[in-house]
C-alpha cells in the first residue's frame, strides 16, 4: 500500500471516530407535544406547584410579592409573601369555600374570607379559574373562553370572565416522560386591576 493511500485510510478511520463521538455525545432532540395533546396531558395532572413573583396594579394602589401557588386536585393553596406585614397571605379554596389565614395568624373563612382578600389585594381574584388559567388553558366552561394562538402553536391571549390573559413567554418543561411548554409570564388584566405573574420555577405532577 502507498505512502498516499495509508494517509487515506488513517484520515478516513479518523473521521469515523469523530463522528461517532459526535453522534454519542449530542443531546437528544427535544420533542414538543401538540397544544391538543400537551391541554390534555395537563388536565389529568393530579398536582402542580409553581413558584415566582406577582406585581399587582388595582387603580390607584400597587403592590409585589412572591407567590407560591400549591394544586392538588380541586384544592388550591396559594401563599403570597412581601406586601402584607412581617408574615404572608395564606389562601386555601377547595372549589366551594375559602380560607384566608392573614399575615398576623387570623383565620377566616366563608364572606370573612371573602372581604379580607378583598381588602388586602384590592379586588376579587378568579381562584376557580386561575388554576387551568396558569397552564395556559381556559377554564370550564371552555366555550365561553376566546384564545388567540401564537407563532408557537400555544395560546397568545385568552379572554373569559371578564379577564384578558397574555402569555407572553413560555419555557420547555418535561413531565411523564413528555415534553411540554409552560408559560413562564402571565398578564391579567380586568377594568383598572392589572396582575404580572413571573414563574421562576414548576413543578408538574407533584403538589409539595
Amino acid at each position: 500500500m502507498s505512502f498516499t493511500s495509508r494517509m487515506r485510510l488513517a484520515f478516513g478511520v479518523l473521521l469515523a471516530f469523530a463522528l461517532l463521538a459526535a453522534c454519542a455525545t449530542r443531546p437528544p432532540a427535544i420533542v414538543l407535544l401538540d397544544p391538543a395533546r400537551q391541554a390534555a396531558l395537563l388536565r389529568e395532572l393530579p398536582a402542580y406547584t409553581l413558584e415566582g413573583r406577582v406585581a399587582v396594579r388595582s387603580g390607584e394602589e400597587g403592590w409585589q410579592a412572591s407567590v407560591r401557588w400549591r394544586q392538588r386536585g380541586e384544592v388550591s393553596e396559594v401563599r403570597l409573601s412581601g406586601p402584607f406585614g412581617a408574615g404572608a397571605l395564606q389562601l386555601r379554596f377547595d372549589g366551594a369555600g375559602l380560607t384566608v389565614t392573614t399575615s398576623n395568624g387570623q383565620v377566616l373563612a366563608g364572606d370573612d374570607a371573602t372581604l379580607a382578600l378583598r381588602q388586602q389585594l384590592g379586588f376579587d381574584p378568579p381562584l376557580a379559574e386561575l388554576r387551568r388559567w396558569l397552564l395556559a388553558d381556559a377554564a370550564p366552561p371552555e366555550a365561553s373562553a376566546r384564545v388567540e394562538v401564537g407563532a408557537n402553536g400555544r395560546p397568545a391571549t385568552l379572554q373569559q370572565q371578564d379577564w384578558q390573559i397574555a402569555f407572553e413567554d413560555y419555557r420547555a418543561q418535561t413531565v411523564k416522560g413528555a415534553t411540554v411548554q409552560m408559560p413562564r409570564r402571565i398578564i391579567a388584566t380586568r377594568a383598572d386591576v392589572r396582575l404580572r405573574l413571573v414563574v421562576d420555577r414548576w413543578q408538574l405532577g407533584k403538589g409539595r
